[in-house]
C-alpha cells in the first residue's frame, strides 16, 4: 500500500587545507594552504573544511568565506604546535563520518556547534597530555568536546573513559563522545576553548 522511504544520503565532502599534504591528508579534496580561497571553495561545495596551520587573521578569513558558502570551518591546532598530531586528529574524524561506525552518534553538525563563535580548537591524540590540558589550572575555559574512544569497545569501557573527559570540564560544556576501533592515537580529541 506505502512504500518506505528511502534514506537517500549524500557522502559528506571533507576539505583539508594545510601548508603542504602529507600521507595523513591524503584526501580527495586537499587545498594547499596558498591555493586556498573563497572560489576554491565555492567550486568544491564542501560541508566540512578542516584547516591546519593558519593564523588568528587567517582563520577569520577562512570562516567568513566558508560561512558565505554554507560550509563548516574547523581551524585545528595543538597546544605544542605539532602538525601530525592534528592532522591524526583531523584523519581520525574524517573516518568516522565516512564510515559510520557503529555507534553512529555524531556528525558535521557537532563541528559546527565546536567551530562556532570564535573557538579555538585544539587536538589531541593522547590521553595524558588531554588530561594534563584539563586539568591545569590556566587552562582557558573549554565550551565543548569532541571525543572518540579507540580501541577494543566494551561499555564498561566507553563509560569509564567518558567519565575521564568530563570530570575536568564544566558540567555547562557540551561533551560529543563516540567510538572509532581503528583511530591513529590513543584517543581523538577536539577540544573548543574560548579565546
Amino acid at each position: 500500500m506505502f512504500e518506505p522511504l528511502e534514506d537517500i544520503e549524500e557522502p559528506i565532502k571533507i576539505g583539508i587545507s594545510a601548508p603542504q599534504k602529507s600521507t595523513l591528508l591524503d584526501v580527495d579534496y586537499f587545498i594547499p594552504f596558498s591555493e586556498l580561497s573563497d572560489e576554491v571553495l565555492s567550486t568544491l561545495k564542501l560541508d566540512l573544511l578542516f584547516v591546519v596551520g593558519a593564523s588568528p587573521l587567517q582563520t577569520a578569513l577562512v570562516k567568513h568565506w566558508s560561512q558565505d558558502l554554507g560550509c563548516i570551518a574547523a581551524c585545528v591546532e595543538t597546544i605544542d604546535k605539532q602538525a601530525s598530531c592534528a592532522e591524526s586528529v583531523i584523519a581520525n574524524i574524517k573516518q568516522k563520518f565516512e564510515t559510520g561506525e557503529f555507534p553512529n552518534n555524531v556528525d558535521v553538525a557537532d563541528i559546527r556547534y565546536l567551530a562556532d563563535d570564535d573557538n579555538q580548537l585544539l587536538a589531541f591524540n593522547n590521553k595524558e597530555k588531554l588530561a594534563q590540558f584539563l586539568s591545569d589550572e590556566s587552562c582557558p575555559y573549554v565550551d565543548s568536546v569532541f571525543y572518540l574512544m579507540h580501541g577494543d569497545f566494551t561499555a564498561e569501557r566507553f563509560g569509564e573513559e567518558h567519565k575521564q573527559v568530563a570530570q575536568y570540564i564544566s558540567e555547562n560544556a557540551t561533551i560529543f563522545y563516540s567510538y572509532l576501533a581503528g583511530g591513529l592515537g590513543d584517543c581523538t580529541a577536539l577540544v573548543a576553548v574560548r579565546r
